[in-house]
């Protein structure tokens, strides 16, 4: 008989999040994980769901759990990968956010929710990209742990489609002043393959806002930009040339006022 504690201990890390789908493919049944719960090898989080005893998990391991575990694809986008890559030196107070990019209609597993009492979870669906995302991904290093996340092209376009709803545009405008190195060829890449004009539109008001090299590489002609005004900040001002609303403290001195 196969002796599956001595393979559990090889071959994972304490501290990791365990699904028992994972688990029973692996050999060990829902009757092997209780024993093992009842011995302090395991600890049930939630209903076919445990870790590794030794270290108690935190969100990267609830992410890896998803990454390697779970049959849809994750990573970690936007803020957080941003973060993690050392261009996030901006951050606003409060509970830290973890932002991740999902398919479309698919939420996070219930037992997330053992983990919202340190980090705030933000769900992106970039439906309107269709683009290869793997060749857009990079690993992140965390510790001795990586995650899969978005590259920093990626990351941007993230940010400036979680405008406002996930991100003020004063934050995003702070984090687009430390990425002046973004590649123009992917950008272009990804803003060609991107079907959400407010995003599109936001993301290159940001670039030339902050007047970034990369921006006067862009061939805007092939970037979907649609036609009438788009209200991103309530009450605020017009920009004349992306025509969205943009926070009043944008607008440059001696310009006419404008809203929508």
């Amino acid at each position: 008989m196969p002796n599956y504690i001595n393979w559990l201990m090889q071959n994972t890390l304490p501290g990791q999040v365990l699904l028992q789908s994972w688990l029973t493919r692996s050999g060990i049944d829902r009757k092997l994980s209780y024993l093992y719960v009842q011995n302090g090898w395991l600890r049930r989080i939630a209903h076919g769901v445990y870790c590794r005893t030794g270290r108690e998990p935190d969100w990267v391991d609830a992410v890896y759990c998803l990454q390697t575990q779970w049959e849809r694809p994750v990573r970690v986008a936007g803020l957080t990968s941003l973060a993690l890559q050392g261009h996030a030196h901006y951050t606003e107070p409060g509970r830290q956010q973890i932002w991740l990019a999902l398919p479309a209609y698919v939420k996070l597993p219930g037992w997330f929710a053992a983990f919202e009492q340190s980090a705030m979870f933000v769900t992106l669906y970039t439906s309107g990209l269709t683009v290869d995302i793997p060749s857009f991904t990079t690993q992140l290093n965390i510790g001795d742990r990586q995650l899969t996340g978005s590259v920093p092209e990626l990351a941007a376009y993230e940010i400036a489609y979680g405008v406002p709803s996930f991100i003020s545009f004063e934050h995003a405008d702070a984090l687009f002043q430390g990425m002046n190195l973004l590649s123009p060829r992917k950008l272009q890449t990804l803003l060609c393959a991107s079907h959400s004009v407010k995003t599109n539109r936001v993301l290159l008001y940001l670039a030339r806002r902050n007047a970034h090299p990369y921006f006067r590489h862009l061939d805007k002609s092939g970037i979907e930009t649609g036609t009438g005004k788009r209200q991103i900040v309530p009450g605020g001002w017009l920009e004349p040339d992306y025509q969205i609303t943009v926070p009043r403290t944008f607008k440059p001195e001696g310009v006419e006022d404008g809203s929508a």
